[in-house]
């Protein structure tokens, strides 16, 4: 049987807006899990009562007028609380800030013709309903040129890699906190041209200069690059960055990401998502063009690790990605509520019946978005 899933660790969407977060009105968002991609902004709250009885009462009245004055501000502190009880929003004060994850990030316009184009600046919509714009971020490759400079998001977009324009490094940004760190090691150059994507929670950041170049591994915390041999492709990450499955033709590698040695190499095995045992493989199996099936592998003997979960119909799937608390969720496509320029994706749990975790709609003929959960590489 495939690892069996852990409680449910996700959080409520985030309750406070980041510096650079703008508010728009209807943005739909019912997913607060690790995955992602369409939308935009929100916000709210009641007042809070800080301080204590003595703090407030200094020079009060004595007696009953004392008494009463505090029995009323006690039983508004418990009408605020039934307030916020009753769902109006939390204090200002208390409000802390919960995960929230990018659906997709765009970097288009249109022209009068229809046509998409790439222009200024990132636009990240999360599931939330923020968005927000890095104006921060590198977009053009050079001045006066139209192409777009790398960019990526974390599988479930929680993360953010750009090329920052003031000082041309590469950072990882954390789109809940907003906070950004420096990747060592590298900045912007526009005579060395490459595509990046990244790993769970940014810590990896991956190098593609281009076929017959291999692909390398930028290690966003230390700055150490790792390159693979010529041939082999990056698959995925394990959710905590312990191992990374590649694949070159029929052939699977694991390696271990703290040493970089090989962990198990397995013959004829599918590519797909790499739970954190090194061992277990999910893949999406797409032979029945009707029904899309998702099985497991063992990549140490070769057999089955589980029984098959159906995808429900008209669904295809799209990626799968396991998390750190054995949650394996898949991004599909809606064929029945897909229509002309829209495409409808949806996140479910496929090891918890099959729950629904977002559902949003996409510009299809826009292809220059990116979309958190799809690999560009």
């Amino acid at each position: 049987m495939p690892p069996a899933a852990g409680p449910d660790t996700s959080e409520p969407a985030v309750a406070v807006l980041a510096n650079n977060a703008v508010a728009r009105p209807g943005a739909a968002g019912s997913r607060s899990d690790e995955q992602g991609m369409s939308g935009l902004v929100r916000n709210g709250a009641v007042p809070y009562l800080s301080g204590n009885d003595a703090q407030f009462e200094s020079g009060s009245p004595s007696g009953y007028q004392g008494a009463a004055m505090r029995l009323a501000r006690r039983l508004s502190a418990v009408s605020v609380a039934a307030t916020l009880m009753l769902g109006l929003g939390p204090p200002v004060e208390a409000a802390a800030a919960k995960k929230d994850f990018v659906r997709h990030a765009d970097d288009s316009c249109r022209n009068r013709r229809g046509e998409y184009y790439v222009c200024a600046p990132w636009r990240l919509y999360l599931r939330s309903g923020r968005v927000i714009r890095l104006t921060e971020a590198r977009v053009f490759t050079g001045s006066g040129v139209k192409s777009r400079a790398p960019f990526a998001l974390s599988p479930h977009g929680s993360t953010a890699a750009y090329f920052r324009l003031k000082d041309n490094a590469l950072v990882v940004r954390d789109v809940t906190t907003g906070k950004v760190r420096v990747v060592p090691g590298i900045t912007w150059s526009a005579t060395r041209r490459f595509m990046i994507d990244i790993s769970p929670g940014g810590r990896f950041i991956i190098l593609d200069r281009g076929y017959p170049q291999p692909y390398q591994i930028l290690d966003s915390v230390s700055g150490r690059v790792h390159t693979l041999p010529a041939g082999q492709i990056p698959v995925s990450f394990s959710p905590d960055n312990e191992y990374l499955l590649t694949r070159q033709q029929e052939v699977a590698t694991v390696y271990s990401t703290e040493t970089w040695a090989v962990v198990r190499v397995r013959q004829g095995a599918q590519g797909g998502a790499l739970h954190m045992d090194g061992t277990t493989v999910a893949y999406i199996d797409r032979s029945n063009r009707q029904t899309h099936y998702i099985r497991f592998l063992n990549l140490a003997t070769g057999g089955t690790a589980g029984s098959p979960i159906k995808l429900p119909p008209g669904e295809f799937g799209g990626q799968l990605y396991w998390d750190r608390a054995n949650h394996l969720d898949v991004l599909a496509t809606v064929t029945a509520a897909s229509r002309g320029d829209r495409t409808t994706w949806r996140w479910r749990r496929a090891n918890d019946a099959m729950r629904v975790l977002d559902t949003f709609v996409e510009r299809s003929l826009d292809e220059i978005d990116v979309i958190a959960g799809l690999w560009y590489l």
